[in-house]
């Protein structure tokens, strides 16, 4: 499973460095504000409203500061995977109309509860199963995939590759390759994009540099993907960041004495 989520682990530790420095900032200005609101002692109403502004004072700074900060090519390399995978997300919406199952135990739940059909519908389910270690039932569906079009040639490979890579590490996409050039000019933009996914994925597990691929991707996609980057980080992190900010910031007003107001 190392090598299934090595892309995702890479660009967390590329994240993380400025993500701390972000939220040590957003710290000292929260700090600031409790240490200024128990010297004015306002009462309950201006302490809540004080501790909301620094709630969203904090996500606000912390998530800036990280953008801000990102170099361009970790951007556009993260726009291009971060696009591949709202696609793949809003894929499996549409194809199963449920959630992602968020741990191996309710992946394999969900698995029992939804047979096999051998059809497109099946797609979900490879990367079920390469979560849970069920490597060969995955290679199975991989190959039962269906092939009637360019794409779906295309998809199967793509599938049949990254079970192979997380399986055994055999990183051969020369497969993927061949059938990408058969893709026509409006899907074969998407198909590189998701190649590039592989292959910074191969690079990461490796330990090398990653981002070319995925740059190169971001490239071919053009304009369409201006923009995309924040409101996706923000659609995917704002929880985890609004719970954590609601934390140090309640945090600080307490150490700093703003509550319970005196």
């Amino acid at each position: 499973m190392a090598r299934q989520f090595a892309l995702l682990r890479a660009f967390q530790r590329l994240e993380s460095r400025r993500a701390t420095v972000g939220g040590m900032v957003a710290v000292a200005i929260v700090a600031v504000i409790a240490g200024t609101i128990t010297l004015a002692r306002p009462g309950w109403a201006v302490t809540l409203v004080g501790l909301a502004v620094s709630v969203a004072l904090f996500v606000g700074i912390t998530f800036g500061l990280s953008a801000l900060a990102r170099p361009r090519p970790v951007a556009r390399a993260l726009e291009a995977y971060r696009w591949v995978a709202r696609r793949a997300w809003l894929r499996w919406r549409d194809i199963t109309g449920d959630g992602v199952p968020s741990t191996p135990a309710r992946a394999r739940a969900w698995l029992e509860a939804r047979p096999a059909t051998g059809d497109r519908a099946d797609q979900p389910r490879v990367e079920l199963l390469v979560w849970i270690g069920e490597f060969d039932a995955a290679r199975r569906v991989a190959r039962g995939l269906p092939s009637g079009t360019p794409w779906e040639r295309f998809e199967r490979e793509l599938e049949q590759a990254f079970v192979d890579f997380v399986a055994t590490a055999d990183g051969d996409l020369n497969s993927v390759r061949k059938v990408l050039e058969d893709l026509p000019t409006s899907e074969r933009r998407i198909g590189q994009a998701m190649l590039a996914v592989e292959e910074a994925r191969q690079l990461a597990a490796a330990g090398r540099p990653f981002l070319d691929p995925l740059v190169a991707a971001r490239e071919s996609l053009g304009a369409e993907l201006d923009g995309f980057l924040l409101p996706d980080l923000l659609r995917w992190l704002g929880g985890r960041l609004l719970v954590f900010a609601c934390l140090a910031t309640l945090i600080c007003f307490v150490v700093a004495g703003a509550i319970p107001p005196r």
